[in-house]
Formats: structure tokens, C-alpha cells, sequence
């Protein structure tokens, strides 16, 4: 079976469901036909020019994304500025581009998992879950229906489905509840009602606390034995994420757990706090967000495409072992507009020493 755009989509939105990104965002196929065919496909953080260009060299077929390069409603397309010539050159090319962005920073496995994985914790969790993203059904069918419905249940369920007879005047009927995820509702009220299984408007549909663990903002862990003392853990970030410099504040003594949230969390660092974290790692801290009251408590910027840019290689490994048949790729590119200027202390030492000419 030859693999479409819809596949690797459909396969996305199980791990990252559209349903748990924030309302600003804009997620899910942006560009391209979803029955076109895939044979390559290149994962990368951001959409420039030059991730498009390597794309058309690479023979591409579908870009996949974290971050989305249509936010706001665009009134025409054409090469006359830089996101117009991206989707110009996308279309022209038969590249197709997908974006998971905050859906993916709620996922289990998703971009915050991935960087305390990399940073090496252990025991991960979600630090928020004040998600309502689960629903529980309920309704009523024929008895003897009783083993195709559990096979569809299955299918779409969150958790093993209950069931309960009840009787009633035209015969035996069963009772049938189950949790979900909310973006599976729709798919589920269509295949029950496609198999007669259910009349159109008698599925009860309840808002619930997420009872399945899902999803979630930020992720807090364990550190490999007795922890790090806080100039040790600087430098191991350092080294794991391959920082050039690291912005803190605070102070902490041996820090043996450790709450972080890829891109810009900064509004979680009272709730690491309050979760036991002696360090909070995440990006794009503004200046008066690192003023902190908080004792034995780091708070670490390490930079917003530093924080998440090792989702990438996770992106490319999960599609990559679910279609065996398509070659998928991570970006060359370094996306990263910042840059970050590392003076050379030996020239420093040979420089007239200002303060003092002027005195």
C-alpha cells in the first residue's frame, strides 16, 4: 500500500491530538494534498527558506513541522516576501507541510518529554494537567450486538469500556459507557451510526477530568542519583543541549528533581516550584519573570529553539519506524535566528583597560 500525506497525518494527530493545541495555533496539514503520495519526508523545527530549499534538493514529499508557518488568515500568495515565497515554492513543488505544534507540547512523549529525557531525568510527569480533554459516552443497544460493539469500542477507547444490561419492554438491551479522547468523538458517532449500531442524537456525551494521562503542559522528573549540585547541573545542560551560555537565577543546593517545558513555560515555574522542583528549565524568560521569591530554586532559560529542537529527531524516529516504506529525514538547518556572541578572552586581556584611561 503505497503511504499518503493523510496516513502520516492521522498517525500524528494519535500522538498529538489536534484537539489539545492552544486556540491561537494552527495545526494539522497547512500545504498540500492529503492523498498524495509519500515516499520522503523531512522533519525540522521551524519552515524557512533554506529547510524549503534543502527540501526541493532531497527530492521531499512532506515537510513535517513543530512550528506552524500560517498563524493569521493570509490574503494572497506570491513570492514578493519571504513566508509568500515559502508556500509558492511548497506548492510549485508538490511539498506537502504539516505542522504540530502546542498539540505536540501537550503530548505524552511530546516536546517537553523529549527534553527532560535528553537532560536525563527519570520517573517523567506531567507538572499541568488541568486539560478536559477526556469525554465519557454513554448508550443503549441491542444485547446481541454486544461483540461488534466491544470491537469498535476498543478501537476508539481510552479505556477498557464498561457495560451493564438493561431491560426494558422491547427486550433485552445493554448499557455501554466508555472514555475517550475528544478529537475521537466525531469518528466514533459516525461509525456507530454507519453500523446501525445507534440512532443519530442518542449517544450521551459527558465533559470530564482527563482521566487517561494524555496530556498535559510541562514535565517534571527525577535526577540519576543523589542529583547534581547547581554549578554541576549547569554545565551538564550545557553539555546535553549544547549551549554556548545559559541565563538563571536563584540559587539551589543539590537538585534532585526537575520540572521543564520546551519554549516559552516560564508560567509553570510556580507550579515546579510547588511540585518539589529545585530547577526549572524552559526558554525565552523575559527580565522581570527572573525575579523569583522562591528558596533553593533555579530558574534556567536555555533558549527557546535550544529547549525544543530536540523533538526533531524524535519526529523523524516515530514516523520513520511506523512507515518502514518511506525515507524520512531531519533537517541540516540550524533554524535558530538567535545568535549568540562568546568573547575571546585572550583578546579581551590585550585591550587598554577603559575605565582606567578615562580616570
Amino acid at each position: 500500500m503505497s503511504i499518503q500525506i493523510r496516513h502520516i497525518s492521522n498517525f500524528l494527530h494519535e500522538w498529538a491530538p489536534p484537539s489539545t493545541k492552544m486556540d491561537y495555533d494552527n495545526v494539522g496539514l497547512l500545504v498540500g494534498d492529503p492523498s498524495a503520495n509519500v515516499s520522503k519526508v523531512l522533519t525540522c523545527l521551524d519552515i524557512t527558506l533554506d529547510v524549503v530549499n534543502e527540501a526541493i534538493e532531497e527530492n521531499v514529499d512532506l515537510i513535517v513541522a513543530h512550528h506552524p508557518l500560517i498563524f493569521k488568515k493570509i490574503s494572497r500568495i506570491n513570492p514578493t516576501d519571504e513566508r509568500g515565497k515559502i508556500i509558492f515554492k511548497l506548492i510549485k513543488n508538490d511539498i506537502g507541510l504539516i505542522a504540530a505544534h502546542t498539540n505536540l507540547d501537550a503530548a505524552r512523549d511530546g516536546v517537553s518529554f523529549v527534553l527532560a529525557e535528553t537532560i536525563g531525568l527519570t520517573q517523567l510527569e506531567f507538572l499541568d494537567r488541568s486539560f478536559t480533554l477526556s469525554r465519557k459516552v454513554e448508550f443503549a443497544a441491542d444485547a446481541s450486538n454486544q461483540q461488534a460493539i466491544s470491537l469498535i469500542l476498543n478501537r476508539y477507547a481510552a479505556e477498557a469500556p464498561l457495560h451493564y444490561e438493561v431491560n426494558n419492554q422491547d427486550g433485552e438491551l445493554r448499557k455501554f459507557e466508555m472514555y475517550l479522547d475528544a478529537h475521537q468523538l466525531p469518528a466514533l458517532k459516525q461509525v456507530l451510526t454507519r453500523e446501525d449500531i445507534i440512532e443519530p442524537g442518542h449517544l450521551k456525551v459527558m465533559e470530564v477530568e482527563n482521566p487517561i494521562d494524555s496530556a498535559g503542559m510541562g514535565v517534571i522528573g527525577t535526577a540519576p542519583g543523589e542529583g547534581w549540585s547547581q554549578d554541576e547541573f549547569l554545565q551538564h545542560l550545557t553539555h546535553q543541549l549544547d549551549l554556548k551560555a545559559i541565563r538563571f537565577s536563584g540559587e539551589a543546593g543539590r537538585i534532585r528533581k526537575v520540572a521543564v517545558c520546551g519554549g516559552a513555560g516560564v508560567f509553570l515555574s510556580s507550579r515546579a516550584a510547588a511540585a518539589g522542583a529545585q530547577a526549572f528549565v524552559t526558554g525565552d524568560i523575559k527580565y522581570h519573570d527572573y525575579f523569583t521569591e522562591q528558596d533553593n530554586f533555579l530558574l534556567i532559560d536555555v533558549g527557546h529553539y535550544e529547549s525544543e529542537v530536540p523533538v526533531v529527531g524524535v519526529l523523524q524516529q516515530k514516523i520513520a519506524s511506523e512507515f518502514n516504506e518511506v525515507d524520512v529525514m531531519q533537517t541540516r538547518c540550524v533554524t535558530n535566528a538567535m545568535k549568540v556572541f562568546v568573547p575571546d578572552k585572550e583578546f579581551q586581556k590585550q585591550q587598554p583597560n577603559q575605565s582606567k584611561v578615562r580616570s
